[in-house]
């Protein structure tokens, strides 16, 4: 089977990860005639049932459209949506947050775990505000995520603040904390089958995790998030320059 991994998932989701790649990379523009089933059966070496799955999957998401009897074609761009970008600022973030829609799943005080204990600076026994939410682009779940926040400032927000603005904002305008920086950790990770089901993909598909502290002017920790995002819906770049010091050459860089 030509491209495809031996591992515990689906071959016909294998292949429409495949199939979105081409699509996505440009290898087949809009317009252009999307290969056949017995096309894709002879290239990839698959049963139609697969290739059958793998297209019905890409289809539903306005990727490519099929007739009957004339085969398929590739959609226009105006039906994708539009990877995430972040620029490593603190107020694109916020932006971020005022763009998307979200949708709260928990709310509520608890013990955290002993890592969002230490990184918020917390006594062992202090509980803390945790969020559990879903965001959304045009109804389409982008990403998942998990804030936790001291218990003097949890209690200052409400469900109704997240619903109309983001974290940071209702840390800001509601809370009265001045932000400064925040330091983040980015790393791949995979959906358990909770988080697939929320995120409308595969147990197991591919996942961008960030693990973010961020700090008041006072370098207060003042919230720690988890962040997954769909793979297929974000992305994360870095510029990489020369800078030259003490006449030697090093690597540096900006985060979009």
């Amino acid at each position: 089977m030509i491209g495809f991994k031996n591992r515990p998932i689906p071959l016909y989701y294998q292949m429409e990860t495949i199939l979105r790649e081409k699509i996505s990379s440009g290898e087949y523009q809009p317009g252009d005639p999307f290969p056949t089933e017995d096309q894709l059966v002879q290239s990839y070496q698959v049963s139609r049932v697969t290739v059958r799955q793998a297209l019905s999957s890409i289809e539903k998401d306005g990727l490519i459209s099929r007739k009957r009897g004339k085969g398929s074609v590739v959609m226009q761009e105006k039906l994708h949506l539009e990877p995430m970008k972040l620029t490593g600022m603190i107020e694109d973030i916020i932006a971020m947050g005022i763009k998307t829609k979200t949708k709260i799943i928990n709310f509520g005080f608890v013990f955290p775990p002993k890592k969002v204990t230490e990184s918020l600076k917390l006594n062992e026994n202090d509980k803390v505000l945790r969020v559990e939410r879903i965001r959304l682009i045009k109804e389409s779940p982008v990403s998942y995520t998990l804030s936790y926040i001291p218990p003097d400032l949890g209690k200052k927000i409400s469900i109704k603040d997240l619903t109309v603005q983001p974290m940071l904002n209702v840390l800001e305008k509601k809370c009265k904390v001045e932000i400064a920086r925040g330091f983040q950790i980015i790393e791949a990770t995979v959906a358990d089958s909770r988080v697939a089901s929320l995120l409308d993909v595969m147990t197991g598909s591919p996942l961008l995790k960030i693990e973010r502290t961020v700090f008041d002017i006072n370098e207060r920790p003042v919230e720690h998030i988890s962040i997954l995002y769909r793979s297929d819906r974000y992305h994360y770049s870095v510029d990489l320059m020369i800078k030259k010091v003490k006449s030697k050459s090093r690597w540096t860089h900006m985060n979009h």
